[in-house]
C-alpha cells in the first residue's frame, strides 16, 4: 500500500512540475517583444515617411520622428507584418499608427492615434 501511495504522489508531483513548467513557457512567450529585422524596420520607416510627404503633403520638418516596430503576435516576417508610430512637430505627445497593407501596390493606412490632439487624422 505504501509504494501504491509512492508512486501516486510521484506521479501528481511530476503531473505538477509540467503544469507550472507549462504556464511559465506560456507566460514567457506571450510577455517577449517579438524581434525586429534591421532591414525591414528602416524599409518601413522610410516608406511611410515617403508616404506622409510625397501623398499626404507634408514636409520633413512636420515629422518629429518615426519609428517601426514587428507587430505582436504577428507571424508575418514582411513589411505587412510591422507598425509604423509617426509623431508630428506640431503634437510631440500624440502618435499616430501607419501599416503597410499592400506592399505591391505600396498601400499604406493610418490604424490608429494615442493622444489627446487629432490634427492628422487620417483614417481609411
Amino acid at each position: 500500500m505504501k509504494k501504491i501511495m509512492m508512486i501516486g504522489g510521484g506521479v501528481v508531483l511530476g503531473l505538477l512540475i509540467l503544469v507550472i513548467g507549462f504556464v511559465f513557457y506560456v507566460f514567457h512567450l506571450l510577455n517577449t517583444p517579438p524581434k525586429s529585422d534591421p532591414e525591414i524596420v528602416a524599409y518601413t520607416e522610410e516608406k511611410v515617411k515617403d508616404y506622409l510627404i510625397e501623398e499626404k503633403g507634408y514636409s520633413e520638418s512636420d515629422i518629429l520622428s518615426v519609428n517601426s516596430k514587428r507587430k505582436p503576435k504577428d507571424k508575418d516576417k514582411t513589411a505587412i507584418g510591422y507598425q509604423v508610430l509617426v509623431v508630428f512637430s506640431d503634437e510631440p505627445d500624440t502618435i499616430y499608427y501607419y501599416e503597410i497593407v499592400d506592399e505591391d501596390e505600396n498601400k499604406i493606412e493610418q490604424l490608429g492615434i494615442t493622444g489627446t490632439d487629432i490634427k492628422h487624422k487620417n483614417f481609411p
